[in-house]
């Protein structure tokens, strides 16, 4: 199920942290979409304006002696499609990084949106000056053929830090403040609470930077 260019850029309109608001009123509890532990390193590290939003590309990772897992036919940065998202598991706790610059380069050329990475990414300067999103778990100087090896594309897939799982096609939304997985079922039902949710957040905040408490503010605009 594929979701309309209209409806993504509706949702761009939003923060992860409005989108997660979003998704634990809509049930999706306790963690609301987030992929906890990943952020921003390029185009900067924690800054910026700089948000994707598009579907799921999903690679799985293996410790590089399992035999067992299957290997893919193509690469991944070669298999990813145009305004997709490549989000990469990785085996929890592995050093080395992987994603490096060269993979920035390939998945820019194709017109992927940018990389979620449950891992490690080196490079940080060619992927800077290729002011291309890399958001990840941290940074290493190690190569990824040394610790592990792709091996499934388009599979669901945990991440090793919550028990979000991101299925091909989900929603991602990777900003400044963090990740976010939306299921495709609840794309609508999320840009409907956020735009509610968003207005009364906004009259909060006029009346507050007007002086008014929090108390009095939040019992006249949320009603709590």
């Amino acid at each position: 199920m594929s979701v309309p260019t209209e409806t993504l850029n509706a949702l761009k309109q939003f923060s992860s942290c409005e989108i997660a608001d979003a998704l634990l009123k809509l049930g999706q509890r306790p963690w609301g979409g987030y992929i906890p532990d990943i952020e921003m390193w390029s185009p900067q590290y924690c800054d910026g304006d700089t948000r994707i939003v598009g579907p799921a590309f999903t690679v799985k990772m293996v410790e590089r002696d399992n035999t067992t897992a299957p290997t893919p036919s193509e690469h991944f940065a070669d298999a990813a499609t145009e305004n997709s998202v490549l989000v990469i598991s990785a085996p929890k706790d592995v050093k080395g990084a992987v994603w490096g610059g060269l993979m920035s380069a390939r998945a820019k050329a194709k017109k992927v949106q940018g990389v979620v990475i449950d891992g490690r990414v080196r490079d940080l300067r060619e992927h800077r000056s290729m002011e291309y999103p890399v958001f990840a778990k941290s940074h290493s100087t190690l190569p990824q053929n040394a610790f592990v090896r792709p091996s499934e594309l388009q599979v669901p897939i945990t991440m090793s830090s919550s028990p979000v799982v991101v299925t091909p096609g989900d929603i991602i939304v990777a900003d400044l403040d963090g990740v976010i997985s939306v299921p495709v079922k609840l794309v609508d039902q999320v840009i409907q609470s956020c735009t509610k949710y968003v207005a009364i957040d906004d009259q909060c905040m006029e009346a507050l930077q007007q002086g008014f408490g929090v108390k009095e503010t939040f019992a006249k605009y949320r009603g709590t």
